[in-house]
């Protein structure tokens, strides 16, 4: 393409310098024409270098790009043979350790002394045989047994020191006094429940009844007996005995007495019945 546009130009030069030979001279109109001519040929010979030297260096970049990439490859290529040398060298230790015990940390303790031997009977000595209780007396005198809790129940005005469903046994005056509980009935071992139809009451001192009802605690949790009283802020100190009373369907009656199963130590001035306090 570039050796064509020379030749033009060359040709175009020839035809002037042979219209000068032939005519002894040309027009100014056909001279200032080949003159342009040469110009547009030189303009467009200049574009055509300048499109080659962008080429060039186009082509250049992509090689220098390309031997880049090669430069990568060579190190990563040059990385993995020396990660595969370091496997090598850890399979070679690995070798060298097969067979030895690795040693475990462990505490040494002392040998507790052995308990000693329990002292012999006398000789002669018979053991007396357990007496099973009466199932007649147990389910006349004791048809039902119970565990029971007391907690703490919602704020009132009077009183806010007391998280609520909190096992407490002292209750200040003016607090909210809840008690759970379960009845088992000792004939069978089964729990009472609502579909059972009993009849139960928390019994004051001063012989207030208090209906227990059948609930789930605090809405989701498992379903017991539930019996609350506000204590009036005027109400006597000390301990609470109070009693629950449990009349079945089946004409059973049973109760607890917090007094008979207290336990109190006026020595030591402790008491596990329920307390009002101030």
């Amino acid at each position: 393409m570039r050796s064509k546009r020379w030749l033009g130009i060359a040709v175009l030069a020839a035809m002037a310098g042979a219209l000068v030979a032939c005519s002894g001279g040309i027009s100014q109109a056909e001279y200032d024409s080949v003159k342009e001519q040469l110009t547009s040929e030189q303009q467009k010979s200049a574009s055509l270098q300048q499109q080659i030297s962008a080429k060039i260096a186009e082509a250049t970049q992509l090689e220098q790009q390309i031997a880049a990439k090669e430069g990568d490859v060579e190190a990563a290529e040059e990385e993995l043979a020396s990660m595969r040398l370091d496997i090598e060298d850890l399979n070679a230790s690995m070798g060298e350790l097969a067979g030895v015990t690795p040693l475990i940390y462990s505490k040494i303790e002392a040998t507790p002394a052995p308990r000693p031997a329990p002292t012999p009977p006398p000789a002669g000595y018979v053991p007396p045989t357990p007496v099973p209780p009466d199932s007649v007396t147990v389910d006349s005198v004791f048809p039902f047994t119970f565990y029971i809790e007391h907690l703490t129940g919602h704020q009132t005005t009077e009183v806010k020191q007391y998280p609520a469903c909190v096992p407490n046994s002292q209750f200040q005056r003016g607090a909210h006094l809840v008690w759970r509980f379960e009845v088992f009935d000792t004939s069978n071992g089964k729990r009472l429940t609502s579909l059972d139809e009993p009849e139960i009451n928390v019994v004051l001192p001063d012989g207030h009844e208090i209906a227990a009802r059948f609930a789930r605690r605090a809405g989701t949790g498992p379903w017991t007996w539930v019996a609350a009283w506000t204590i009036p802020v005027d109400y006597p100190l000390g301990a609470l005995d109070y009693q629950i009373l449990v009349d079945a369907k089946d004409g059973r009656s049973g109760f607890f007495d917090q007094d008979t199963v207290a336990v109190v130590n006026e020595e030591r001035g402790t008491d596990s019945r329920i307390q009002v306090v101030e």
